[in-house]
């Protein structure tokens, strides 16, 4: 009986310890640190700058400008090629990557389902377009 308890216990306190692990790696792929944020500080600034968001944004209306770091799909986690910027408009949400390591220049290299395709503002903002 004891053995049984044991091992019951030894099994909860793997499986806890796993899933911390899990969680605390799967958090910091996606988190950015205080330098990252600098980064995207400025790369937000640099797409709000090119004439690809000024076409989305005659086209579309924009909600919200979301900067990201995703290391998770990169294979150099130092790369400057893990930071994103999301621009949040009533179709979809249009992804901004840098188009080369010394980040010169963004160029929107995809796009995405938004929320706000189907779903109304978090806050309350005054209709521009419709």
């Amino acid at each position: 009986m004891k053995k049984i308890i044991f091992i019951v216990v030894f099994c909860l306190s793997v499986g806890g310890n796993l899933y911390l692990a899990g969680s605390s790696y799967l958090k910091n792929t996606h988190t950015p640190t205080k330098e990252d944020l600098e980064i995207l500080g400025e790369m937000t600034k640099m797409v709000l700058e090119t004439d690809q968001y000024e076409d989305i944004a005659s086209k579309e209306q924009v909600f919200s400008i979301e900067p990201g770091v995703s290391r998770f799909n990169v294979a150099n986690p130092s790369s400057i090629f893990h930071y994103e910027v999301y621009v949040k408009t009533n179709e979809q949400t249009h992804i901004f990557y840098c188009d080369d390591e010394t980040c010169a220049n963004v160029s929107n290299g995809g796009s995405t389902y938004s929320r706000y395709s189907e779903e109304e503002p978090i806050l309350l903002l005054k209709k521009v377009r419709k």
